[in-house]
């Protein structure tokens, strides 16, 4: 029964669903050069300001694809007019999407590599580093880093399970390769 149970969870928290239930946004710089990566951040920050309140009345990640969508044109405005008020003349292309990311954890949450819808603002080359957020559930609004996530740190992304803490001490289990201890 304890093995089914946490095969149950780890099947839940591989996130088959989880991919369906958030929406991402994605911005990559033009360039890695410093002032380009900081008008990543720049641009970033104005359009999850513009989204915050837009995405309120979304209940579901569908519904809040949807209010994204229909917000894409704005979404392009804002970031136009914040790479010309920092004195660039980049292009920007804004698209809602599935896209492929990596596994990757924010705050306490993994969110395992699939694919997920997210909003990417690209600028100009779309050559530098990147930042992605989940806009809904609204993580975006609660907690946007300066340095923001980017999909290409090294940081290692660690699942626990808490049904595994549970096994007798000197009891292991291997799940995908990896022994876990009790």
């Amino acid at each position: 029964m304890f093995v089914i149970m946490c095969g149950y969870v780890w099947e839940d928290i591989r996130g088959t669903s989880l991919h369906q239930d958030v929406l991402r946004l994605h911005v990559i710089a033009n360039s890695d050069n410093p002032g380009d990566q900081q008008l990543k951040l720049q641009v970033k920050d104005q359009v999850v300001a513009q989204l915050r309140d837009a995405l309120i009345e979304a209940s579901t990640a569908e519904e809040a694809r949807q209010i994204a969508l229909r917000e894409l044109p704005a979404i392009k405005r804002t970031a136009e007019a914040t790479i010309a008020q920092h004195g660039y003349q980049y292009g920007v292309n804004v698209e809602v999407g599935q896209y492929a990311f990596p596994t990757k954890s924010y705050g306490n949450l993994v969110f395992p590599a699939g694919d997920y819808q997210a909003v990417r603002v690209v600028i100009g080359e779309g050559q530098g580093k990147n930042w992605w957020c989940v806009l809904f559930p609204p993580l975006c609004m609660v907690s946007s880093s300066e340095q923001g996530l980017s999909l290409d740190s090294p940081q290692q992304a660690e699942m626990s399970l808490k049904c595994l803490k549970l096994l007798p001490r000197g009891l292991q289990v291997t799940l995908e390769g990896k022994q876990h201890k009790g």
